[in-house]
């Protein structure tokens, strides 16, 4: 069994960089130190944990697009 924990970023246009370089080493700490709070609280079982990033963008066409980075960062971020 896998527990993932998403973050879900989007950008209005790629002036800003793509959305998943949001995801800083600072943001990655944090969600995994929640991750493992959310853990504790919950008295979970030993599970395996998988951190994903999805980018939300516009596509030319006006429509949006999605892009699943799975195991983006891993629970060795947490520092």
């Amino acid at each position: 069994m896998v527990l993932c924990f998403v973050e879900v970023k989007a950008r209005a246009g790629e002036s800003a960089g793509s959305p998943a370089e949001a995801v800083t080493p600072a943001k990655q700490r944090k969600i995994a130190r929640l991750a493992m709070q959310y853990m504790k609280e919950k008295r979970s079982p030993p599970v395996r944990m998988r951190f994903d990033v999805v980018e939300v963008c516009p596509a030319r066409d006006g429509t949006l697009s999605c892009r699943i980075l799975k195991g983006a960062f891993g629970v060795e971020n947490a520092g």
